[in-house]
């Protein structure tokens, strides 16, 4: 799976403005939200187009002890089998990374922005951002949390990969 990583990330990159998933999808979340929490519904009717692939959707009320997706984009679906290397990061997907700001969104009620460096276990260095963001059935009440993932290689490593951002 590992070589099939590179793929993942190898894109034409887009002009500046463009290439932050992580700022389209809280734009879009903000749009969506009229005054209070969006709700899943509302979210799936912006115009993503090939973003929803580097997008996540969990149910916090289906949630024991691990994320309860109902939306994952298929690039997203393809890190669950990626892993970190590292003392305390070996049994760590680059999946498990990306919605590690669940938490985060829902305690502060707010996105929740997070950029970090990850080496995996074959030693290359990925650069991955992250958002996370609440949503609410009622408009009140958090009940589900949206997320988007990008990233690339770093320049050090391997393989250099475009921005998916």
């Amino acid at each position: 799976m590992l070589s099939d990583i590179a793929t993942l990330f190898d894109v034409t990159a887009a002009p500046a403005a463009d290439r932050r998933i992580t700022r389209r999808l809280i734009d879009a979340w903000a749009r969506a939200a009229r005054g209070q929490f969006p709700s899943w519904a509302a979210l799936q009717e912006m115009d993503l187009g090939a973003d929803w692939d580097w997008i996540f959707v969990v149910d916090l009320k289906k949630s024991v002890g691990f994320p309860y997706f109902i939306y994952l984009g298929d690039n997203l679906g393809r890190l669950s089998d990626v892993y970190l290397s590292g003392a305390t990061e070996w049994t760590l997907s680059l999946l498990e990374k990306a919605t590690g700001g669940i938490g985060a969104a829902v305690a502060e009620e707010a996105p929740n922005f997070s950029e970090d460096m990850l080496t995996l276990c074959d030693g290359r260095r990925v650069l991955m951002r992250a958002v996370t963001a609440p949503l609410a059935d009622d408009g009140k009440t958090v009940s589900h949390v949206v997320g988007a993932v990008s990233g690339r290689f770093a320049a050090d490593s391997a393989s250099l990969l475009h921005p998916v951002e």
